[in-house]
């Protein structure tokens, strides 16, 4: 029975790790570990406050209602408050992110319907916009009433009135641009090369020695 030696061996799996590369194996790995870390480093934009290039987002134009109840609360109960984060009120667009792989392609998406006015900025135009639902007022026979006597009103079979105050933005609204992920005209930022280049190297070095087993 033929003996296969240490070298020979070596050269095998050598030769297959070179075969996988021609037939393309390479690449789609690469491209969903590619994908993977533009992931970590979009996370890290929102938790330094800062585009991929380092550039510090854009300040808040003002501090919202329930961030100044949330804070009071906070102090309230002892503790020191923390800063108010931008763009993470509710964490949604922040947690959308996800890695996008196809084949030999590879990147980052937050499929939230407004990610990309914070990604590009935008001006909206003037108009009117009902508030949120706390701010509601209620009327019991053509006289105010709290929220709690309209509920027991209206389970009596009383008409109950409820008007939503509206806002009116007559100077409409802009928002700053705060860049989540490289801009395509400005090309990729250091830490993106940086990581690119070390998946790239890494995945090549695990697939020749370990015989394209990475």
């Amino acid at each position: 029975m033929a003996s296969v030696t240490k070298d020979e061996q070596a050269w095998k799996d050598a030769k297959r790790s070179l075969e996988g590369l021609r037939l393309g194996v390479y690449i789609p790995r690469l491209a969903q570990l590619v994908a993977a870390g533009g992931v970590k480093l979009t996370m890290d934009t929102f938790k330094k406050q800062s585009d991929p290039y380092g550039r510090p987002w854009a300040p808040l134009s003002r501090i919202r209602t329930s961030d100044k109840r949330a804070a009071a609360k906070v102090i309230a109960s002892g503790r020191k408050p923390r800063g108010g984060k931008i763009l993470i009120k509710t964490a949604r667009m922040r947690n959308s992110t996800a890695p996008i792989s196809i084949g030999r392609s590879g990147g980052v998406g937050l499929p939230v319907f407004y990610a990309s006015v914070h990604q590009n900025g935008a001006t909206i135009a003037p108009h009117t916009r009902a508030s949120s639902y706390s701010n509601v007022t209620y009327r019991v026979g053509g006289r105010f009433a709290s929220e709690k006597a309209a509920a027991k009103a209206h389970r009596s079979g009383k008409a109950v009135r409820a008007d939503r105050f509206k806002r009116v933005y007559s100077q409409g609204i802009k928002i700053p641009q705060r860049m989540m992920m490289p801009d395509k005209a400005m090309g990729l930022p250091a830490s993106w090369n940086t990581m690119i280049r070390k998946e790239t190297v890494g995945l090549m070095t695990r697939w020749v020695l370990k015989g394209a087993r990475a």
